[in-house]
């Protein structure tokens, strides 16, 4: 853990549990004025909508919105679309479960999450080897006095975030075909 805050800890702040955070969280009351450390970033990853109306949008491709199923400690991301219809944002819930189970499943690929539009494999995998695949910060895990707590995505530290720039890179080839490892298919 030292050695992580060492070489990483200055793109995962500490963030103060506000009263402003608290009026949309009162689960958060019990760390007002407190300080949580960041554990992880959940990210999902995007393309830009099939529909060509929204073509310019970076949809997300989530397989679960659920954080937490643990009874009495559920949690789960909330995608919010704005009222102008062309843009959303991600809010953590407590309490019960997702309103939408998923944007992407094994067996059909996915659905764009603004117009309903299908994004079968064959466009996400093209979008993929184009290089036109994004990532947009779906929520904060952090460290709670009783386990994890989780926060919702906050714009100044997912621009922190993009900052990192890796100093190193895979060197393992991957195999061309293998059983149940499509990384390829994606580019």
């Amino acid at each position: 853990r030292e050695e992580a805050q060492k070489r990483i800890g200055q793109f995962y702040p500490e963030i103060e549990i506000t009263d402003e955070m608290i009026q949309t969280r009162p689960d958060l009351a019990d760390y007002r004025g407190k300080t949580l450390t960041p554990i992880a970033y959940l990210w999902a990853r995007t393309v830009k909508s099939p529909n060509p109306a929204f073509s310019e949008i970076d949809v997300p491709l989530v397989s679960s919105f659920a954080l937490s199923t643990k009874k009495g400690k559920e949690a789960y991301v909330e995608p919010v679309i704005d009222e102008d219809r062309r843009s959303y944002h991600f809010e953590v819930r407590v309490g019960g479960s997702p309103t939408l189970a998923s944007t992407v499943n094994r067996s059909g690929g996915g659905t764009c999450l603004l117009t309903g539009s299908p994004m079968p494999f064959e466009y996400l995998r093209t979008q993929g080897k184009a290089g036109r695949m994004g990532a947009k910060l779906m929520a904060i895990v952090c460290e709670g006095t009783r386990g994890r707590v989780y926060l919702s995505p906050m714009q100044e530290l997912e621009d922190l975030a993009r900052e990192a720039e890796p100093t190193w890179q895979p060197e393992l080839e991957l195999p061309e075909h293998a059983l149940g490892f499509r990384v390829q298919l994606y580019g």
